[in-house]
């Protein structure tokens, strides 16, 4: 019974040392990456600026309460024959006024409006914004996988490189005791083997740095990492159509686009402020500011028209600011374009050549396999040389590293294609 509970209470510590799989992974950059936190955070700052523009079109209510002391009021004198001439005060001296207002504004302009738009625009532009940012950190976290399970695969190659050299070097060393091949060879094998140790650790170290790349972009520390060796899945895409999809589907050109829109209403916004404002008033008031009836208190009614005249030019350098920014934008939208074209551009011919270096290093893959299996046979047989055996194993461990390459240009050139066009074209298999 003992061993049963102890047999269950290991099955949790044994799927928490499972480590975290490619999709996990972006689960938890999602939820980690500082760059997406802030991304959200400036999302929801650009919603409550749209709802605090759509609050500008409600009326407004206003309590206020006032203290007076006057050190003179305005008096009035008259006299009465045969009386003597006599005088009161217009105002006491010391009064209270307690006033409560609500303000409609009836017609701005457009101001209102315009500024809503503009808010929404805005608010969209950051929503897509956002999506731009995570779709970058997904990509960066593929590309930093796929990195680590290039290095992971090339410390297995530098292995089996050390594994091959050091059974070379036993060989030759037996056949150097037996006096059978020259003291050269024997050279020559603990050489290649001396550089089989320096590959691995090469390797390693390329482990090393990969996977804290990719610990950093995530924000995981502790957790293990499980990496999956990189297959070659081909795909048919045709570039044209990814440069069309990417100009539609790309989350920062449409946030570009967003903001353009956003830019033209601010312009219009701007012309708004040479027209009249007309709102409506109504309030009211208490007060013991009049001499002789105590407190006095009223409702009022009041339209109000508000006709600029003069600010200084203020309003004429905001209509310039609004034009230059939304040339600005213009400007930065084209631009946008223009990289994205140029990655998407650059990403498709990377792909490319990793499909053309992938099947050129299948081939060689098993042509070293076989020329390696060749050589030593020849060698054990005393026709052939160690010579031939060393660059046998180093043609194998080139091709292997070659195709381990090729697989994961490809795989990160995937990576960038997805991030450029907004996602891949539909119908193409998954990325692994």
């Amino acid at each position: 019974m003992k061993k049963i509970v102890a047999a269950l209470l290991m099955i949790p510590s044994l799927s928490m040392a499972k480590g975290l799989t490619l999709s996990q992974l972006i689960e938890k950059a999602i939820t980690d990456n500082p760059e997406i936190k802030i991304a959200r955070k400036e999302e929801k700052i650009s919603q409550y600026q749209y709802r605090e523009a759509i609050g500008k079109f409600f009326p407004s209510i206003n309590l206020e309460y006032k203290k007076f002391s006057h050190s003179d009021v305005p008096e009035m004198s008259f006299s009465l024959p045969p009386l003597p001439p006599t005088s009161f005060p217009l105002l006491e001296k010391h009064y209270h006024d307690l006033q409560a207002t609500l303000t409609q504004p009836l017609f701005t302009g457009g101001y209102l409006f315009y500024n809503a738009k503009l808010k929404k625009a805005a608010e969209t532009a950051q929503f897509y914004k956002f999506q731009d940012c995570v779709a970058k950190v997904i990509a960066e976290v593929k590309k930093d996988y796929y990195t680590l399970s290039e290095a992971k695969t090339a410390v297995k190659i530098a292995e089996d490189y050390v594994k091959a050299a050091k059974n070379h070097l036993r060989d030759a060393k037996a056949f150097y005791d037996e006096g059978i091949v020259a003291r050269r060879d024997y050279l020559e094998a603990e050489v290649k083997y001396r550089e089989a140790l320096e590959a691995l650790t090469k390797a390693k170290s390329f482990y090393t740095v990969a996977l804290e790349k990719l610990k950093t972009d995530t924000g995981i520390q502790e957790e293990n990492i499980e990496v999956d060796k990189l297959s070659y899945k081909p795909v048919n895409y045709n570039q044209s159509e990814l440069i069309e999809k990417a100009f539609q589907s790309n989350p920062l050109l449409m946030a570009l686009r967003k903001m353009k829109e956003g830019t033209n209403y601010g312009v219009k916004m701007s012309y708004s402020q040479f027209l009249p404002k007309v709102s409506v008033v109504l309030g009211y008031e208490k007060t013991d500011q009049y001499p002789g009836i105590g407190e006095f208190d009223e409702t009022f009614g009041a339209l109000v028209v508000q006709m600029p005249i003069f600010e200084g030019t203020q309003r004429y350098w905001r209509t310039l600011e609004a034009k230059e920014n939304s040339e600005k934008v213009s400007l930065t939208l084209k631009q946008a374009k223009d990289k994205i074209k140029l990655g998407v551009i650059s990403a498709f011919s990377r792909l490319k050549s990793a499909e053309s270096r992938i099947k050129t290093a299948q081939t060689m893959v098993e042509q070293a396999k076989e020329l390696l299996r060749d050589s030593k046979e020849r060698y054990k047989a005393h026709v052939g040389t160690s010579t031939e055996v060393c660059d046998a194993i180093a043609y194998y461990v080139k091709a292997e590293g070659t195709l381990n390459s090729a697989i994961a240009d490809y795989n990160r050139a995937l990576a960038d294609l997805e991030y450029f066009t907004g996602g891949l074209p539909a119908g193409q298999p998954p990325l692994k």
